[in-house]
């Protein structure tokens, strides 16, 4: 690992003085040398914002690729094998398992862009920051249990990144319009049932922190089961799969029979990373659509929202969400693999309902209205 100042890269001086006035400070990277010979010549990039605040450690993963973090404000330390202070206008060069980890400075913490560059054999599971992020963990490096729970969630992420849904996203195949269009369908199932999901938790919570968590959730997903809608029009397919149905179902279930703990397990840590890893892939094949982007952008801040709550509870005892976080894998892994199976247009496909009974996607979702059913319903014991 290498740190390069930008000071050190020069300035273009060929432009006129009245275009550097309007330009202000301009410099290429690949004017540096050793900059220039770090750069692949052509690569796809994968780019996530970095956020610490004074103290808070960021621990990657081994990335498969070389990658840089271009600090673009504040301070920090580079620690691990090659330690190191970092400020604003460093450039941290990281070949492939190179970086140990950095640490936000004091005393306005650090800013910055990871970026990966991702060659023809690129992989879906380099860790999104939502994953990598331990906010306030202990400086001596020392994992609390409830890291371990988020390790053994990236194991899962890992599994979930080279199953059939993420080889189809990720082959040529993906491009064509019927699997597109299958897939959207696919989707849309999920994202309806979804919303369900969300109004159940807020219905069944009853933590007073939790509560807050739930509705702020549901208040950033709402209507976005209509956003994807809109990609496909109202002659999608598939309607219906009676295996999406049964798994989301589990987790509605969920909602009423779990504890506090474990529903926040099941959003926070399963559902929110599964969705990190998918949805950002499939910006790939749908290049025009802004829904697979947005999501890519909350579904960190999503992530954080549960980590932060489950580590403000006193005495958490993380061994009982280990079931929960093992069974949530099991019903997401059948969902996509649903998901899989209806967008390659197998014989054993979703089916397409009735107009007269359509599906909830049929029907315009309305959050309010399905809280207000959700909570005229039994109570789980």
């Amino acid at each position: 690992m290498r740190v390069v100042n930008t000071a050190s890269i020069p300035a273009i001086e060929s432009l006129k003085a009245d275009e550097r006035t309007l330009l202000g400070l301009f410099k290429d990277i690949r004017k540096h040398s050793e900059l220039s010979a770090f750069l692949p010549e052509a690569c796809r990039l994968s780019l996530r914002w970095v956020s610490l605040v004074p103290g808070q450690p960021l621990r990657p993963r081994h990335l498969p690729g070389k990658g840089m973090i271009v600090v673009t404000d504040g301070s920090g330390e580079v620690i691990g094998g090659s330690p190191g202070r970092i400020q604003a206008g460093d450039v941290v060069l990281v070949d492939p398992g190179g970086l140990q980890g950095i640490v936000g400075g004091a005393p306005d913490g650090l800013s910055a862009i990871s970026i990966h560059f991702e060659g023809e054999d690129a992989r879906w599971d380099t860790p999104c920051m939502c994953a990598t992020l331990v906010p306030g963990g202990p400086p001596d490096g020392a994992a609390t249990p409830l890291d371990h729970l988020i390790e053994e969630n990236e194991a899962h992420a890992r599994e979930f990144a080279v199953s059939p849904l993420m080889q189809l996203i990720r082959s040529e195949r993906a491009v064509g319009d019927g699997v597109k269009r299958r897939m959207l369908g696919a989707l849309q199932i999920w994202s309806d049932a979804f919303q369900k999901v969300l109004c159940a938790r807020v219905v069944f919570e009853s933590h007073p922190g939790a509560i807050k968590i739930a509705e702020r959730h549901l208040a950033d997903e709402v209507g976005h089961n209509r956003r994807l809608a809109r990609m496909h029009g109202p002659s999608r397919s598939p309607s219906w799969d009676r295996g999406i149905a049964a798994a989301s179902s589990w987790f509605i279930e969920r909602m009423g029979s779990a504890s506090t703990e474990e529903r926040t397990v099941l959003i926070h840590f399963v559902i929110e990373r599964c969705a990190d890893i998918l949805l950002s892939a499939a910006q790939q094949i749908f290049p025009d659509s802004d829904y697979f982007a947005t999501h890519a952008e909350v579904d960190a801040e999503h992530f954080k929202l549960g980590y932060d709550f489950l580590k403000s509870l006193p005495g958490l005892d993380v061994a009982p969400l280990r079931g929960a976080l093992i069974e949530g894998w099991q019903m997401m892994n059948l969902i996509c693999q649903r998901i899989s199976d209806i967008a390659e247009g197998g014989c054993d496909a979703a089916t397409e309902l009735p107009a007269a009974c359509a599906g909830p996607g049929e029907i315009e979702s309305d959050a309010p209205r399905e809280l207000a059913a959700l909570a005229m319903a039994p109570a789980a014991e």
